[in-house]
């Protein structure tokens, strides 16, 4: 199989810790989104990673529709629990990440707009909607304490390194109020998949 990605999308980054966690191989292949033909686009009309080419030359987007046939690939380990209510939970967890994804990018992207440009407004939602989802995902997390020893690490658990990841990359200013958020993605560095995986 082949991941066509890029270093620094969230959405990828939780591709990538999925296949990591639940040792399934797979080629990574870089993509440059703003090249016009990039090799993703013959796989994906929305020219959006990631993208998993399979085997058979089929592929499949986007992330979460990735996560859930690697789950139907490999069982085992989980990283969905299969009790009804506790995935439900854990689904929750993996939108409210994207949640913080989605708005991140948006900051982001007016962000790179000249100043008078810019749409103080939207700005203004963005950053709100993410500091609300950070403060929801640290009360989330304090249950997560020995996440990074556990044998897998869940979804929900995958989903929020990768958000908050983002974030510190792009809007490190964010998180300045989440010092417990903090603490625990620092206690989560050296897990490999985590490591393996860091945003360039």
């Amino acid at each position: 199989m082949r991941l066509f990605a890029t270093e620094t999308s969230p959405y990828a980054r939780k591709v990538r810790m999925a296949l990591l966690e639940k040792n399934i191989s797979c080629e990574v292949e870089w993509v440059n989104l703003r090249a016009p033909d990039h090799a993703a686009l013959s796989h994906n009309p929305l020219g959006k990673i990631p993208v998993l080419l399979r085997n058979d030359g089929s592929a499949v987007y986007d992330s979460a529709v990735i996560i859930q046939y690697l789950e139907l690939l490999r069982p085992d380990p989980a990283i969905i629990p299969r009790d009804p209510e506790a995935r439900i939970e854990t689904l929750r967890v993996e939108a409210l990440a994207s949640g913080i994804m989605d708005s991140t990018i948006a900051w982001v992207l007016e962000q790179r707009h000249t100043a008078e440009c810019q749409n103080l407004n939207m700005l203004q939602r963005a950053r709100s909607k993410v500091s609300t989802a950070l403060a929801m995902l640290q009360e989330e997390s304090k249950a997560w304490k020995d996440a990074a020893n556990a044998p897998v690490l869940s979804l929900s658990q995958i989903a929020s390194v990768a958000a908050v990841g983002y974030v510190d990359l792009r809007a490190p200013d964010f998180l300045v109020q989440f010092p417990d958020l903090l603490a625990w993605m620092h206690s989560m560095r050296l897990r490999p998949s985590v490591s393996a995986t860091l945003p360039q």
